[in-house]
């Protein structure tokens, strides 16, 4: 069996986009401002995750600062306090002044408290910022 093309056949079989040049740059341009559209939102992203982050370390460092501070300020109170007594059972001092030493104290450990907590939910934020779900490394035996 042979297979002979005429021209007619060969007319019929190529179709060649000769007057359509305007439409297939159109299309191109279209396609090109998709690109950059994505690539403008993937930019965007990627900004916002490194503002979290930056956010979530920041916060945490604060936090940890003064969880710091806060922990040696319920030690001064509690030096405070023992002194109070001290001087109360000597009798240089009233009762008054123990207990407003003791509120001192409770209220520089309850600071100190509600720092942890926030720096606990600090360290989420930071772990939630990189991605999380990261495992422990496992010990090689």
């Amino acid at each position: 069996m042979t297979w002979l093309l005429t021209a007619a056949d060969f007319r019929r079989s190529v179709v060649w986009p000769i007057f359509a040049g305007g439409r297939i740059r159109a299309g191109i341009r279209v396609q090109e401002a998709h690109q950059e559209a994505a690539l403008a939102r993937y930019e965007q992203t990627v900004l916002a995750a490194l503002e979290e982050t930056e956010n979530a370390l920041v916060a945490y460092g604060n936090e940890h600062a003064r969880q710091q501070r806060l922990a040696e300020a319920v030690e001064a109170s509690q030096v405070a306090l023992t002194l109070s007594r001290e001087l109360y059972l000597r009798g240089l001092a009233d009762f008054l002044t123990v207990l407003d030493n003791e509120r001192s104290v409770y209220a520089a450990e309850d600071q100190r408290v509600q720092s942890e907590r926030t720096l606990v939910m600090s360290l989420i934020a930071l772990y939630k910022a990189l991605g999380g779900g990261w495992e422990p490394a496992q010990a090689l035996p």
